[in-house]
């Protein structure tokens, strides 16, 4: 009897994890070079939960948004004109308890549209961490 409580609690385990994406990314362009940052399911399932109880995720917008201009303010260098925040998303990681921010910023546009512009979005996971991006150049 408790090996076939133990088996059920195992294959309940792995279905409730099931609908986890395999991967998630989140890139752009910028001074010539794509940036992508990327996270495994493994990454993801290590993140809090975000309870369907909670009005509120486990970490805030506006903290997840501090962390990705930190980290676009360490990718740009210093001494460069900040790039405006353009776009706060919360990505539902497939399973309804795991979610993600994807942060987009933009240089400054004036209030001008661009087609072709540099963007980036930075992925920051529920835990405040954002993934090393990978950073390659644009072919021309």
């Amino acid at each position: 009897m408790r090996a076939l409580v133990i088996a059920m609690l195992f294959g309940l385990g792995g279905s409730a994890f099931a609908g986890v994406f395999e991967s998630y990314y989140a890139s752009g362009t910028m001074d010539k070079k794509q940036y992508e940052f990327k996270v495994s399911q493994a990454d993801i399932l290590r993140t809090p939960v975000w309870a369907a109880a909670a009005d509120s995720p486990p970490l805030s917008a506006r903290k997840a948004q501090e962390i990705a201009r930190r980290e676009l303010q360490q990718i740009r260098g210093g001494g460069k004109q900040p790039w405006e925040l353009r776009e706060t998303t919360i990505a539902d990681m497939g399973d309804g308890m795991h979610f993600v921010y994807i942060i987009q910023f933009e240089p400054p546009s004036a209030g001008q549209g661009c087609i072709g512009c540099d963007f980036i979005r930075i992925l920051v996971l529920m835990d405040g961490i954002v993934p090393k991006p990978i950073v390659k150049p644009l072919s021309p």
